[in-house]
């Protein structure tokens, strides 16, 4: 697994919030703090959205229970999407481990921007992703489906710390959140057992060079 570091404390102006610094998950440790995940909106597709519920599934078997650690906030692509979920069961799945549901029925008041450790199901649509309204809160370190790394989009400074959203894949997004921290390769591998994900991986020499 990879992630897109926006490297928000480079050094070089010009590298920091790009989409240029590409690690390997084992590049962070198992131990770089993460205070919030998000998994949606356009980025994914219902294929996401059945990561996230086997993966669910699967820390329940092994952990006897599934705990977030920092708040999970998922935003599915379409209502079609969702319908299609509803049908196969995956939906029900999703419902079962969540602290919250969107209703187009009584919807929010106000935009989101503070969060409890548990899994958010929002309505179909950009939430995090486009930042004018609902945000992550001010300093965090996000692990999100994202693409919007850039300064002050997805999570805004504070004074003593600046706000980050590392880029990643879902079932990474997960256990970040599970954990409240990057996993290990050991974690990762346990979390998405029995789950079809693509075999890819860079050269050693394109990651090095």
């Amino acid at each position: 697994p990879m992630i897109a570091d926006p490297d928000v404390n480079n050094k070089d102006v010009s590298k920091r919030y790009t989409h240029d610094t590409i690690r390997p998950l084992s590049f962070y440790g198992g131990d770089k703090k993460v205070d919030l995940g998000f998994i949606g909106s356009c980025m994914v597709h219902k294929g996401d959205m059945k990561i996230l519920a086997q993966m669910l599934k699967n820390i329940e078997k092994q952990q006897g229970k599934v705990e977030f650690k920092a708040p999970l906030v998922v935003a599915p692509p379409t209502y079609n999407i969702v319908d299609e979920l509803k049908a196969e069961g995956d939906w029900e799945v999703l419902q079962k481990y969540s602290g919250f549901e969107f209703d187009d029925n009584a919807p929010k008041a106000t935009a989101r921007t503070e969060y409890e450790n548990m899994l958010y199901l929002e309505r179909p649509g950009c939430n995090l992703c486009m930042g004018n309204q609902e945000k992550a809160s001010k300093g965090d370190t996000v692990m999100a489906t994202s693409t919007r790394l850039f300064q002050g989009r997805v999570v805004e400074d504070t004074a003593e710390k600046k706000g980050e959203s590392l880029l990643s894949s879902t079932p990474v997004v997960v256990l970040s959140t599970i954990l409240g921290r990057t996993p290990s390769i050991e974690e990762y591998k346990l979390a998405v057992e029995g789950i079809n994900l693509t075999k890819f991986a860079p050269s050693h020499k394109l990651l090095v060079g």
